[in-house]
């Protein structure tokens, strides 16, 4: 009895702790239910999303259909790795169809033409997310990356997973998914056509990926640094692998042979290095730059460099994150349907030839043939070079042979008599017609620039009358708006100036990028020509948007070294304004709604750059 009654304690505390077990056991089994409730409605929420989106669509309401797709693929991002969603099929199948309703869009409203988001903005974009995260143990620090990458697939450049590496998927599953989903559904233009010139070069499958980090395969892009091409070949070391251009025609845009010339560079700066990642670092960078801070820092590794460029430092770990989602875009939360692969039938002309007589022997359009030929810049076969392999539709070439044949000579490309008018002058005529003074001199057979009124010159001109006034209309505006001056300009309408202190080892592409101007404005504002060279300390003019203009770029960043000119001084009094913003606002935009100045309102907010988002509470105080 006494024994009982000594254990009789020990009984209640049992049971005092089973019931107290049984207590937290339901608090989270309720908190449990009550995630799954929010999962729930978000999902439902998102796909309402979707149906707005679809219905704004419909009416033609392009801003709210972005507006709500957006949203949705938002939603959908947040949760794509819960693991809540993977535990249940019927979850999982509406987030997979938010994210495959929000590629659709995407392809829909897809084109070169209107690619506004070009790959050296996203890199620009990554590097000010990069340096906005927390800070990194350190670049080569591994993280807990799933590696998706199934081990029957052989990856012949290795794939490191460390926090740069990570920090760029992050951008692309969030703020950069838009354009990455229009790049993944990219890859089905040209992958059928690069992949096996990569495997006869012998490098590795995975640079395909390399494009997509360039130029998002769009044949067109062009780089401030005048990288031109899907593999952004600058001109001279496009010429190095027989990449030629004139002003009729550039080869760095031939996909076809750009992606060979890419594949031996690449290959020559892996024998150099015996490194990938160095290799890739030296295609975006200086393969001479690279090897002169291993040398001087005696580091073998790409990761362990210091004082790279801040672009190049995040190249490789976006390259390297590309690979990882565009090999398993549903592992990581994209559900994408590649484009058709561009497909042609080639055809060798040994005449020059206007695109317009070819789209009428083929059934097609001057624009099509454009397309599937954007190494030829105008509206004809280079009447420089002896022949010429032409693409064409895909199914059309005995069609084209049959009916080119029957085509007058003097009907395959078109001529202009143009009298010259007294006063006259080359230049004044290239202008006109959009054609420069050097094929017109060729064509002329004309050393200098004199010409005498009332001769005629033979210029070559388009069938297309639209491509014609686009032509002369093109070459007009970069004749009119940049001319090389000898001085600075000492104003510009409507624009404030800031005056920036070169920096040891800036450029003009730098200083052009960090300000979201052109090279060519800067030049023009400082009276430099077509110089680009510049010296540490030197001050450079840069003229921006003022307080009364609604500028569409975002503020500079404001620093040590650059000052403003005549900068207001600050409304210290007025009355006070919540101002919430919206998508598509920026600092420029609010501060000439308001009439005050970006730096107030940092100020006023307690903020220490321009980013913003929408949703965000901004206090404006404005003039009694």
């Amino acid at each position: 009895m006494k024994n009982w009654i000594a254990l009789l304690p020990l009984l209640l505390l049992l049971t005092q702790c089973s019931s107290t077990n049984k207590m937290i056991d339901n608090k989270e089994q309720v908190a449990i239910d009550q995630s799954l409730v929010i999962i729930e409605d978000s999902l439902k929420l998102a796909r309402s999303f979707i149906e707005y989106a679809k219905n704004a669509e419909e009416y033609g309401d392009s801003t709210s259909a972005d507006y709500y797709f957006q949203k949705a693929i938002d939603i959908a991002a947040f949760y794509q790795n819960s693991p809540d969603i993977k535990a249940d099929s019927s979850r999982q199948l509406l987030l997979e169809e938010i994210s495959l309703e929000y590629s659709k869009y995407i392809a829909r409203i897809n084109g070169v033409e209107k690619d506004t988001l070009g790959a050296a903005n996203v890199l620009e974009l990554l590097n000010e997310y990069d340096e906005n995260l927390a800070a990194m143990d350190s670049d080569s620090v591994a993280v807990t990356i799933p590696d998706v990458i199934g081990e029957e697939q052989e990856i012949t450049i290795p794939l490191v997973l460390n926090k740069k590496v990570e920090n760029a998927i992050q951008y692309f599953q969030g703020r950069g998914r838009r354009v990455f989903t229009k790049w993944l559904q990219r890859t089905g233009w040209y992958e059928d056509l690069i992949i096996p010139i990569l495997n006869e070069e012998g490098v590795p499958e995975e640079l395909f990926y390399l494009a997509m980090i360039e130029s998002g395969y769009n044949p067109n892009a062009r780089s401030y640094a005048r990288a031109v091409g899907i593999w952004q070949f600058i001109s001279a070391t496009g010429k190095a692998y027989g990449l030629n251009q004139s002003w009729w025609y550039d080869d760095r845009r031939d996909p076809e042979k750009s992606t060979r010339a890419a594949a031996k560079h690449l290959k020559h700066l892996y024998q150099r290095f015996g490194n990938w990642y160095l290799a890739i670092a030296g295609y975006n960078f200086s393969p001479g730059k690279i090897e002169k801070r291993m040398r001087k820092y005696n580091v073998g590794e790409f990761w362990d460099l210091p004082r790279l460029p801040r672009q190049t430092r995040n190249y490789v770990p976006t390259f390297i994150a590309a690979v990882h989602i565009a090999k398993n875009p549903e592992d990581y939360g994209f559900y994408v349907e590649p484009e058709k692969p561009v497909v042609y039938d080639t055809v060798t002309v040994r005449e020059c030839v206007d695109l317009n007589v070819v789209a009428s022997c083929v059934s097609s359009s001057f624009t099509e043939l454009k397309k599937l030929n954007p190494a030829l810049l105008r509206w004809c076969t280079p009447p420089d070079k002896d022949e010429w392999i032409l693409n064409i539709p895909k199914g059309t070439r005995e069609e084209f042979l049959k009916n080119y044949s029957e085509v007058p000579d003097n009907e395959k490309l078109t001529y202009i008599n143009h009298k010259i008018r007294p006063g006259e002058t080359l230049s004044q005529i290239s202008q006109k017609y959009g054609v420069s003074m050097s094929e017109i001199k060729k064509f002329n057979g004309i050393r200098g620039t004199l010409i005498r009124a009332g001769k005629y010159l033979v210029i070559p001109y388009p069938q297309n009358k639209a491509y014609a006034k686009q032509l002369a209309k093109s070459s007009a505006n970069r004749t009119t708006n940049y001319r090389s001056r000898s001085k600075p300009v000492k104003s510009v309408s409507g624009r404030q100036k800031y005056v920036h202190v070169v920096r040891k080892g800036q450029t003009l592409w730098d200083i052009s990028n960090l300000y979201n101007v052109k090279v060519s404005e800067i030049q023009y504002w400082n009276g430099l020509g077509s110089s680009r060279t510049i010296y540490p300390n030197q001050e450079i003019n840069i003229w921006l948007p003022g307080t009364t203009d609604v500028a569409k770029s975002e503020s500079p960043p404001i620093s040590n070294n650059t000052r403003i000119e005549s900068e207001p001084s600050p409304k210290s009094s007025g009355n006070t304004v919540v101002h919430v913003v919206k998508r598509g606002d920026t600092l420029w935009d609010i501060a000439a709604y308001y009439g005050v100045s970006i730096r107030e309102i940092k100020q006023w907010n307690n903020r220490r750059n321009n980013l913003i988002k929408p949703g965000d509470k901004l206090k404006i105080i404005t003039t009694n």
